[in-house]
Parts: C-alpha cells; sequence; structure tokens
C-alpha cells in the first residue's frame, strides 16, 4: 500500500492539498492529511503522521508542513518513496525570530480574522488578489483556524530542527516547488536545499505566491503528476476532473 501524506502549512488545513492528492490518487493508493494543530513540536507532528499513515509515503508538504516532511524524511527515510515540497524552508530558528512570532501570536490572540485578513495579502500573488472568490476561499481556510492552534504551531516553529544537518541523507526523490511571488520560500533558498539533496528538482510556478497549493492547484498537480512519471511513480488513472 501507499498513502498519499498531505501536510499543511500554518494556519491551514486539509483544504491545502486536497483536490491535488484527490486527482493524484489511484488504485492501491490512500490519502492521509497529517494532524498539524495537536502537537507541541515539528518532531511530534512528524512522528504522529508517520504512526497514522500506513504503508509507503509520498509526502505532499506546504510551508511549516515542508519541515515536518524533512523531519518525517529524518525519522523514517525507508518509508519514503517521494517527497513534494511546495514553499517551505529548511534552516533552524533565526536568532532575531522569537519577538516578530511573539507579536504575531499576541496580535492573533486579540483578533485571529483581523489578523488573517491582514496577513492573506502579503502571501499571495498579484494575480491571486484580484481572484475574488480564491481570496474568500483562502480567507475561510485561515479564519477557520482557532488562536490557540495558531500559537502552538508558531510555538514549535521556534525550537524546530535544522533540516539542513541532514538532508544530505535522503535517498529518495525530492520536488521542490514555488511561487513566482513568494517573498517566504524563495526561488533561491529553493535552489539550496535542492542542491543539498541527492536526487532533487526545483520548479517555479507563475502567478503564485506562498500559498501556492490553494493558488494554482491545476499548475501544482501537473507538474507533480509530470515528476512522478519521470521517477517512475505515475499511474495513468490520474486525472484532473477535480481540480478547478
Amino acid at each position: 500500500m501507499t498513502t498519499i501524506v498531505t501536510i499543511p502549512g500554518i494556519m491551514s488545513d486539509a483544504r491545502t492539498w486536497s483536490t491535488i492528492a484527490d486527482a493524484l490518487k489511484c488504485e492501491g493508493t490512500t490519502v492521509h492529511v497529517a494532524d498539524t494543530s495537536s502537537d507541541m513540536t515539528l518532531e511530534g507532528v512528524a512522528a504522529r503522521a508517520l504512526s497514522e499513515a500506513h504503508g509507503e509515503l509520498i509526502v505532499l508538504a506546504h510551508s511549516m508542513g515542508g519541515r515536518v516532511a524533512m523531519e518525517m524524511g529524518r525519522q523514517a527515510p525507508k518509508r519514503i518513496r517521494a517527497m513534494v515540497l511546495a514553499s517551505t524552508n529548511a534552516e533552524g530558528p533565526d536568532v532575531h525570530e522569537a519577538p516578530q512570532r511573539e507579536a504575531r501570536i499576541a496580535e492573533a490572540n486579540a483578533d485571529m480574522i483581523a489578523y488573517a485578513r491582514g496577513w492573506i495579502p502579503k502571501v499571495i500573488s498579484a494575480a491571486s488578489m484580484r481572484n475574488a472568490d480564491l481570496v474568500s476561499r483562502i480567507q475561510e481556510v485561515v479564519e477557520d483556524c482557532p488562536p490557540e492552534v495558531h500559537e502552538r504551531q508558531n510555538r514549535a516553529l521556534l525550537v524546530r530542527p535544522d533540516a539542513t544537518t541532514y538532508l544530505g541523507t535522503f535517498e529518495f526523490p525530492v520536488l521542490l516547488i514555488t511561487g513566482s511571488e513568494d517573498r517566504l520560500s524563495t526561488a533561491v533558498a529553493h535552489d539550496a536545499i535542492a542542491g543539498m539533496l541527492q536526487d532533487a528538482e526545483s520548479v517555479i510556478i507563475e502567478d503564485a505566491g506562498h500559498l501556492l497549493p490553494l493558488e494554482q492547484p491545476r499548475r501544482v498537480f501537473e507538474t507533480i503528476k509530470d515528476w512522478l512519471s519521470r521517477k517512475a511513480l505515475h499511474r495513468p488513472e490520474y486525472s484532473t476532473r477535480k481540480i478547478r
């Protein structure tokens, strides 16, 4: 059995990857959505996902979820068939990061809806901002995140492991994808991660920002499908019918 494990980023949920994972799903595969809301550390999130997902894993991870995915690769490298890292980074916490995250936590705890609405324009592309339906759907996802989950996730990120110390040990293939307008996880950062890996490819998707899987799901699907095909992991019954 192969399980497609989807891992959302901060303030996100199953909707991040749902249409993409459903389109990739084929006979002999199941989809498992990792719980990123309950644990105090990213190592704990990774361990939970590994215990709850069965068989060999194809991991689709976004932003904070990418850091969880890398930790899964460290904890159980033999179970990973392939890993897709969207809009992520790999380094440990910066010395100046704590005050910034504490400010975000305080702002979200005071008014999560206002915080979410102020955050979205900073993390999506100009084209995405002009799509009112897309903005509304993203807003719904982010506003559904309880403030206590947002705080737990930020505190987990403040004690995250430095994945750059072990990425070179990964033997499974890794696809890195980022948006052309992503200012948080840039193409330069992804290229640096790719350079640490044994088998990696880095792709830029135009007209997308940091919320890439939500902004450009069809392009993300096609990119992943083509990559899996070249890695001999593609199944012909993959469909785009659920991608909008």
